[in-house]
């Protein structure tokens, strides 16, 4: 999320006192990088939401400090000459470096200071609408694939299907999340019967997802993400080393989901 508010056209990061566009690789030419000077923070608060912009435009950017180090770029290696580092003067003229490795200079309470108010106003009408556009979406896909009927348009309606599925799951998610409104019983009620249409357990799926949003990339805790260690991976034979990264295990462990939940 962090890095979808800073790179998005309404947020511009902007670090303190020196200012710099992050960089979308690590192969970029050094003209490429703008600096994106618009005056120092002398007073050494935090800016978190402030509109700018000309002709109306409003764009939203978040006002905090940079970590001290930029990323390396390739074609700035040199031997023995700053090991590819991008560097830059401060308001003072001292150089200052940004490191995008380093832990980011705000936490959750910054970002969400700097999204809109508006965006976290929750429409229960507006996500009712959501819901019926896409069931009649099934439907009609259905009906259209049940008419055709031939082995052209089946291929084409699971994929299509497939994705108006998942359309369903995302609001199931979002009433999980109790972004779908306001009203607790509403998100729980909307949420089952969606899950329940693409067999999924709402209830199991929300709590499961919960502990995995605690524990977000965490090599251990994560129950959506589980890392194979290195020592362990070369410790296998290569056949299983390469049916671990080849079996759609994910296929064969939703059943097992499902019956646990």
């Amino acid at each position: 999320m962090a890095s979808w508010v800073l790179s998005s056209e309404r947020c511009v990061f902007r670090p303190h006192p020196a200012a710099f566009s992050r960089p979308e690789s690590g192969l970029r030419s050094p003209a490429s990088l703008k600096l994106l000077r618009s005056g120092c923070n002398r007073g050494g608060g935090l800016d978190l939401c402030r509109p700018v912009g000309l002709g109306g435009r409003r764009e939203w950017r978040l006002g905090v400090g940079a970590p001290a180090r930029m990323a390396p770029f390739a074609d700035e290696m040199k031997d023995g000459e700053g090991k590819g580092e991008r560097v830059a003067s401060g308001c003072d003229g001292e150089e200052e470096v940004f490191d995008p490795a380093m832990p980011p200079p705000f936490g959750l309470a910054e970002i969400r200071a700097a999204i809109p108010k508006h965006c976290w106003q929750k429409d229960p009408w507006r996500s009712m609408s959501y819901v019926v556009r896409d069931v009649v979406a099934v439907f009609g896909l259905a009906a259209a694939a049940a008419f055709l009927d031939n082995w052209i348009a089946w291929p084409l309606y699971w994929v299509a299907q497939g994705t108006m599925f998942w359309a369903l799951f995302v609001l199931g998610h979002d009433c999980g999340h109790g972004s779908f409104s306001n009203n607790s019983k509403l998100n729980s009620v909307v949420g089952h019967l969606l899950h329940s249409s693409i067999l999924v357990p709402y209830h199991g799926w929300r709590i499961s997802h919960r502990t995995h949003h605690q524990n977000h990339g965490h090599a251990e805790n994560d129950e959506s993400w589980h890392p194979l260690p290195e020592k362990l991976y070369k410790s296998l034979d290569s056949l299983t080393q390469k049916l671990r990264f080849t079996m759609p295990y994910p296929l064969f462990a939703f059943p097992l989901y499902l019956v646990s939940n």
